[in-house]
């Protein structure tokens, strides 16, 4: 009796349902080697997806029929079951005395087969080959308008998990368990008192474990530098800015983690740990400013002076006292946006009523809106009704139903932008005044780095000139501290004027920065 090995593969849950499965190859393999007295004395079956030569069950057949000469027969379902290139191909006719029986198609192939028949043999190979090019094809297209639909076609980074639904649907959600140290990571890194290593350290001891391994430096690199967590993702070098994911952190927080980013070196801990070296920097040649313990004059105990670093060969040998940066900053700065109750309810006052006038057009723009969702929405539900009753062609339903769903998802597009401004416009302010709230007494009682903390969150810029400290704020505080400063020399008009402009700094586009940073310095701090 002929011995024979038996192969058996699909490549997609498609090939599956569309009958090509497994047990219904295997079926009709071993019918057919009953009714031809054949004797299979092995089978290799492949359920996996395989363009290139090298697949593991394919490869055992070679080194069986190799390693035992009486066996000198495959058979195999038709000609794309068993090849998938060339090179397969070669392979298998390189073997002495072996027949391939193709039991769909009809055909044995053997050494003694007739030339016509190995050259239409040969063609089914070429087509084999033609249909695996073309199915990658179909693949690497249906990726790309996954992308462009704002689906991720790739696995999902750390914080987020990929789930298939029911209906075979594949989606990616949030890990519940990971996402927040995701958010950690940013918010660390954002307060400018780690590096990317220092970061996953901190991580490591809140048992962070991508892949089950303590994270590393290199796995805090890849966190940072993902869009993915703000609603972005990258697919083949390009960037897709409509990603249907949920996003983990906000895109401040991601920005003012990118901005850091930029600069020429990372956070890099202080051997002696001082608190205002690398914020600011020498107003006369832009070296950063360093800091040094000495001894004051008889003894009187160690201090820390800061002075620039000189690198630029400049003469800035000028130094000054711990102290009196942070006096300056106190009297300066710190003393003018300390705000009493009776302030802040002045600015929220003033606030809303500005807010007011300006929401005039915005909700009348709202009402408009309104109006539209409803027209639409109820146009819809006719349009549904139309087509159970018969009363419409399914062209006329598709063709309204698409134009009309688009026009309500702009208009409630456009509605959520109208009222997301006057949400978030009152949030910051708030956020601002709460910060500002007793602050001179809060100031006191911080650490030096604590100190540093809020001037990287109220400045722009610090620069030593000399021994002045020059201080260039971040909106709205650079125009709250004009408006208190007028208090004591201008008119009352001018006074309300600068607390208006005080006001509208909240709808800076700057300002998202500034809230983020506030957020930051409440959580690390």
């Amino acid at each position: 009796m002929k011995q024979a090995v038996l192969y058996a593969r699909v490549s997609s849950k498609e090939q599956e349902q569309s009958g090509f499965s497994i047990p219904a190859q295997i079926k009709l393999l071993k019918e057919y080697a009953c009714k031809n007295g054949v004797k299979i004395v092995a089978e290799f079956i492949e359920a996996e997806t395989a363009k290139k030569a090298g697949r593991k069950q394919f490869n055992e057949m070679i080194k069986f029929l190799k390693k035992n000469k009486s066996t000198r027969a495959i058979l195999v379902e038709k000609t794309d079951r068993l090849y998938r290139n060339l090179k397969d191909y070669i392979i298998l006719d390189e073997i002495d005395g072996l027949e391939i029986h193709f039991v769909k198609e009809g055909n044995i192939l053997s050494e003694s087969s007739k030339s016509q028949d190995k050259f239409m043999h040969g063609i089914r190979v070429l087509m084999a080959k033609q249909y695996i090019d073309n199915l990658s094809e179909e693949i690497k297209k249906g990726l790309y308008e996954k992308a462009e639909q704002g689906f991720c076609p790739t696995k999902a980074p750390f914080g987020y998990k990929n789930l298939v639904q029911k209906d075979g649907k594949r989606i990616i959600i949030v890990d519940e368990e990971t996402a927040p140290f995701i958010k950690q990571v940013y918010e660390l890194y954002a307060s400018g008192k780690y590096s990317y290593e220092t970061t996953s350290k901190v991580l490591v001891k809140q048992g962070f474990l991508p892949n089950n391994k303590p994270c590393t430096h290199k796995v805090v690199e890849r966190i940072l530098n993902n869009p993915f967590y703000i609603g972005m993702f990258k697919y083949k070098g390009n960037i897709y800015e409509n990603g249907q994911h949920e996003p983990i952190i906000t895109p401040e927080l991601y920005f003012t983690v990118q901005k850091r980013l930029r600069l020429k070196s990372q956070p890099k801990p202080q051997l002696n740990n001082f608190a205002y070296a690398g914020l600011i920097r020498c107003a006369k040649c832009g070296c950063s400013v360093t800091a040094e313990r000495k001894r004051g004059a008889h003894n009187s105990g160690e201090y820390i002076y800061y002075h620039c670093t000189g690198r630029k060969g400049g003469d800035c040998k000028q130094n000054v006292r711990e102290e009196a940066i942070e006096k300056t900053f106190e009297e300066d700065v710190i003393k003018y946006i300390d705000l009493s109750a009776i302030e802040i309810k002045e600015i929220i006052e003033m606030a809303k009523d500005m807010l007011k006038m300006k929401s005039e057009y915005t909700n009348f723009t709202a009402e408009q809106l309104e109006q539209k969702i409803k027209l639409y929405r109820n146009r819809l539900n006719n349009l549904y009704t139309d087509r159970a009753d018969g009363a419409i062609s399914d062209e006329v339903f598709y063709s309204k139903n698409n134009e009309w769903q688009d026009e309500l998802e702009n208009a409630l597009t456009e509605y959520e932008i109208v009222n997301k401004h006057d949400r978030t416009f009152m949030s910051s302010v708030e956020k601002v005044l709460e910060l500002c709230k007793m602050l001179h007494r809060d100031y006191l009682h911080r650490s030096s780095h604590e100190k540093a903390e809020m001037m990287k969150m109220l400045c722009q810029n610090l620069f030593l000139d000399g021994k002045k400290l020059v201080i260039v704020l971040n909106p709205p505080f650079d125009s709250l501290i004009k408006w208190q400063k007028s208090k004591k020399v201008e008119t009352v008009g001018q006074c309300q004027n600068l607390l208006q402009q005080f006001i509208k700094d909240f709808s800076n586009p700057q300002i998202a920065e500034v809230i983020t940073l506030i957020d930051i310095f409440k959580k690390v701090a």
